[in-house]
């Protein structure tokens, strides 16, 4: 059995990902790995 990979952590690299707040009123959020450099942002629809 696989356990599902925990949602703060890098899809890339695994380590652990930052996150910051970018516009609270969107709840617009930057997500970033300090390891390898990715960025993604969320936003609900």
């Amino acid at each position: 059995m696989t356990r599902p990979r925990d949602p703060l952590s890098c899809p890339t690299c695994g380590d652990p990902l930052r996150f910051e707040i970018l516009d609270d009123e969107r709840f617009l959020v930057a997500w970033s790995c300090v390891n390898c450099g990715l960025i993604r942002t969320t936003e609900p629809v």
